[in-house]
C-alpha cells in the first residue's frame, strides 16, 4: 500500500500547487480587472476565467485537503459511540464517499467527452469547455483514490488518523 499512498500524496501536492498557483493568478487578475476599470476598460472575459479558475482550484485542492485531514467533520454524536462503532461508521462514510466521487470523475469525464464531440466553447471569449471537464474530473478522481485510501488504512493499520 505505501507506494500507492506515495503516489496519491505527490499527485495531491502538486494539484495543491497547481491550484495555489491558480489562485494567485485569480488575485492578480482581479486586481488588475479592478484597476483597469478605473483607468480605462476591464479585461474582458474576466467573469469566464474567475469561473473556470474557481472550479478548476476547487477540484484540484480536494484531494490535497483530504490528505492534510482538513475538511470539515462533525462528531457531535459519533464521538459517543464505542470505538468499534466509530470504526464501522468512518468506514461506511469513507467508501459511501470514494464511490460517489468516483462515479463523479466518471460521469465529469464522459461530459468532458460530449464536450469534445460538440466543440462547445465560452460565450464571451470562446475558450473550450471540456479541458476544464477534465481538470475537474480528475480532481474528483484524486479525492476518490485519497478516500479509498484512508479506508484501506482503516483496514490495514491500527489508528489511522
Amino acid at each position: 500500500m505505501e507506494p500507492i499512498e506515495k503516489i496519491s500524496e505527490i499527485l495531491n501536492r502538486w494539484a495543491g500547487i497547481i491550484a495555489g498557483i491558480i489562485l494567485a493568478f485569480m488575485i492578480l487578475l482581479t486586481m488588475g480587472n479592478i484597476v483597469l476599470r478605473r483607468v480605462w476598460v476591464p479585461i474582458r472575459g474576466t467573469y469566464e476565467i474567475m469561473g473556470f479558475a474557481g472550479a478548476v482550484i476547487t477540484a484540484l485542492a480536494m484531494g490535497f485537503t483530504q490528505n492534510k485531514r482538513e475538511h470539515i467533520h462533525v462528531d457531535i454524536l459519533i464521538s459517543r459511540f464505542p470505538r468499534a462503532v466509530k470504526k464501522a461508521v468512518f468506514a461506511v462514510n469513507t467508501a459511501m464517499c470514494s464511490a460517489f466521487f468516483l462515479v463523479a470523475a466518471w460521469f465529469v469525464g464522459l461530459r468532458g467527452m460530449t464536450l469534445i464531440e460538440t466543440g462547445e466553447v465560452s460565450e464571451t471569449l470562446r475558450m473550450a469547455y471540456y479541458p476544464f471537464a477534465f481538470v475537474v474530473a480528475f480532481g474528483c478522481f484524486l479525492l476518490a483514490a485519497m478516500l479509498f485510501i484512508d479506508l484501506l488504512k482503516l483496514f490495514f493499520l491500527k489508528d489511522p488518523k
